[in-house]
Order: structure tokens, then sequence, then C-alpha cells
């Protein structure tokens, strides 16, 4: 017999337990589509559209992934959340599903905006649906953490799927088992998913309305969350945008090059479940979720300093990479649980309020990785670049902390 007081309680570990398993399969068959497309995207735009079109596209789609749940974000709390989770995924699979057969560039931006729309409100949804099921941050950050294995393993299996299926610049095969992917990822939460109601509704229809920007703005800990975040997330941008560039510029080897940027994924699939392991013990010791991001921040920006040491370049690039990879471990999982953590009325604001966070730092991120260092490294100064950047990531994250009481300044006792 169950003890009348326990019950809610074991009550809320099935449904924990239950939602773990469906959103890992269901995430797995969508990364692993994902992941399978985003080697080639650009190649297929270019063969499709022709070359001035895929900065474009590449713009439109991740711009959409990061941001246009924010669009919709008014009527998400009358949607069910199977209803939604499963009508985004299936929105996805019918973009991608239609890429091959369209020529023209603006329907070709139009699909990809309605791909990354499905992405986004699948991500949103899923993310809140685990706040309001899971009401802990151990149990929490440990989902989150399932959910980055899952996300890792299909980056590590995409790249191989797109190089077997896109061959002979024909994408109708490979879009077709990226497009059946997304709809496994369906069947398996139109199948497994519990009914769970609806989200929670906002302030207002806004995605994140006056009074939480107010309250954020007002909260200590609640904005140094989100500039921890937002600062992570911009050195967390540099992998694949001047990393990536540093290893085509510098890696004449096609197998290392495709070692060194899969590295990470694989790494992640090995070892996340060691560190969450970790993390759970630090939690249940009081750890403070702002802490564990500010430590994954300093190993971002030691990673950058890394990179500025000097020669050998492949040896700094191989421990920038083991770096990269025990950051990520530790900073996505608890980004999550961080922003679950917020003292705010709807957990949909705290995840609109996420994304905003992620999308700015990672497109800032992507931005100077993709410019500022091209120039430097162009003239000679890229080692310039990474010890500016891992720098001032460091001194950054420190005075976050030292403001937090994290790091209490030193003092020398007087003079008798």
């Amino acid at each position: 017999m169950t003890d009348i007081s326990t019950a809610p309680a074991l009550e809320r570990s099935r449904r924990g337990s239950g939602l773990n398993r469906v959103l890992f399969v269901d995430t797995l068959m969508g990364s692993t589509g994902l992941f399978a497309l985003l080697p080639v995207l650009g190649v297929l735009l270019a063969a499709g559209a022709g070359a001035a079109v895929v900065g474009i596209g590449l713009f439109s789609y991740t711009a959409a992934a990061g941001l246009s749940s924010l669009v919709v974000n008014r009527w998400l709390p009358g949607v069910n959340y199977r209803v939604g989770m499963v009508g985004s995924v299936v929105l996805t699979a019918l973009a991608f599903g239609l890429l091959p057969y369209v020529r023209d560039p603006v329907v070709l931006c139009v699909l990809l905006v309605l791909a990354a729309l499905g992405v986004s409100v699948h991500f949103v949804l899923s993310r809140v649906l685990i706040a309001e099921v899971v009401r802990d941050d151990i149990g929490r950050n440990r989902l989150f953490s399932r959910l980055q294995i899952a996300v890792n393993a299909g980056a590590s299996a995409g790249p191989f799927v797109a190089g077997l299926l896109y061959a002979n610049a024909d994408p109708r095969v490979l879009l077709g088992v990226v497009s059946g992917c997304y709809l496994l990822a369906a069947a398996t939460l139109l199948v497994g998913l519990a009914d769970h109601g609806r989200p929670p509704p906002g302030t207002n229809g806004w995605p994140v309305s006056r009074a939480t920007l107010r309250a954020v703005l007002r909260t200590p800990d609640m904005w140094r969350t989100v500039a921890i975040g937002t600062l992570g997330s911009l050195v967390y941008g540099q992998f694949y945008s001047a990393f990536a560039l540093l290893v085509a510029h510098e890696v004449d080897s096609v197998g290392l090059r495709s070692v060194l940027l899969a590295g990470p994924a694989m790494l992640i699939v090995v070892a996340q479940a060691g560190v969450t392991g970790v993390v759970s013990r630090l939690l249940r010791t009081g750890a403070r979720a702002f802490v564990l991001l500010a430590i994954a921040t300093l190993i971002f920006g030691a990673a950058l300093l890394i990179l500025g040491a000097g020669p050998p370049l492949v040896v700094c690039m191989a421990a920038t990479v083991v770096a990269f990879s025990i950051a990520e471990m530790l900073f996505w999982p608890m980004f999550s649980t961080a922003f679950a953590g917020l003292p705010l009325h709807s957990k949909l604001e705290a995840f609109n309020l996420r994304q905003i966070s992620q999308t700015t730092g990672e497109a800032c991120g992507a931005f100077l990785g993709g410019s500022l260092f091209l120039t430097m490294h162009l003239a000679g100064q890229g080692r310039l670049y990474w010890l500016l950047l891992g720098g001032l990531t460091i001194l950054v994250t420190m005075g976050l902390a030292r403001s937090a009481g994290v790091i209490t300044p030193s003092r020398t006792p007087p003079a008798r």
C-alpha cells in the first residue's frame, strides 16, 4: 500500500520517467534528421537556387529556429502539449520533405522558416512540459541532460547519414530520410506522450511581458542568470563559426577536420551521464544553478585561451575540443534548469526568455566569429582574437560571480 502523503510524489516520478523515455526517442529521431541535413543545406540551396540564396536561406532558418516560437506565443497556451508537439514535428517533416522539389528562392526560404517554426515550437513546448512535470532542479537537470545526449547522438550520426545519402547533387533520398526521421518522432509522441494538458498562460499575450522584464531587472539573481546564459551562448557560438573557420584554414586532412568538428558531439554521448551524476551531487549539497553556469562559462573562456597559447596548433585545437565538450555538458542542461527555476508565474515566459538569451548570445557569437575573427586571422592576428575574447569572458564571469557573492574579495587585516 502507498502512503497517501507520498502518492503525489510517486505519481510525478512515474510521469517524469515516462516523459524521459518518450522525449529521448523523439529528440534522437529529430536530431538525427536535422544533423543529416545541416552539413549539406548550404550545398543544397546553392544547387537548387544559386549561391546568392545560401546566406539568406541559412540566416532565415537559424533566426527562425531560435525565435519564431515567440511569434505564435499568444496561441501556445491554448494548445494541448501533445497536439502542439506532434503538429510542430509534422510541420518540420513536411517543410523539409518539400525542399528538393522547389527552385524558387522565396519559396525555399518560406519552407525553411516553416521547418524552423516547427523546431522552435517543439523545443519550447518540450522544455516547458519538463519544467511543469518535474518540480525539482535535480530531476530537471537529469532529464535535460538525457535530451542533451539524444541531441548529440543525432549530431554524431547525422553527418554520416548525409555522406551516405547525398550523392550526385540529388537531395531527394536524403530529404526523404530527414522527413521520415521527423515523422517517426511525431509517431513516438502521438503513441507515447500522455495527456499533460496545456502550457500555463503568460502574464499577457507578449512572449515576455513588461512585468516579467521588470521583475528580471529588479531581481539580481534573475538578471545574473540571463547575463551568464547570454555570455555562455556567445562564447559557445565561437565553435561553429570562428573555430570552424580556423579548422578549415589550418587543417589539411579531411578526416582530422571531421574529428575536430564532431568531437564534442561524440564526447558528450560518452560522458554526459557521468557529468550529470556529478552535477546532481552538487545540487544535492546546495550548489546554485548560477554557480554551475559560471563554472561552465569559465571553462568556455579557458578553451579560447588555449587556442591563443600558440603552437602546436593541432594540439591546442584538440585540447579546446575537450574543454568545450566539458563546458557544453555542464552548460546546456543547467541553462534550461536555471530558467525553469526562475520565480516567474509562467514557465512558458521563462523559456521564451531563455530562447531570447540563447539566440542573442549565439547570434552575436556567430557574427564575431564569422567577421572579426576572420579579419584578424587573415591579418595574422588570430591568436590575439582568442586571447582577448577568452580573457574578457573570464573577467566578465568573475565579475558576475563576485556580484552574486560567490567570490568575496580578500581583505587585508588592518595594521595594529
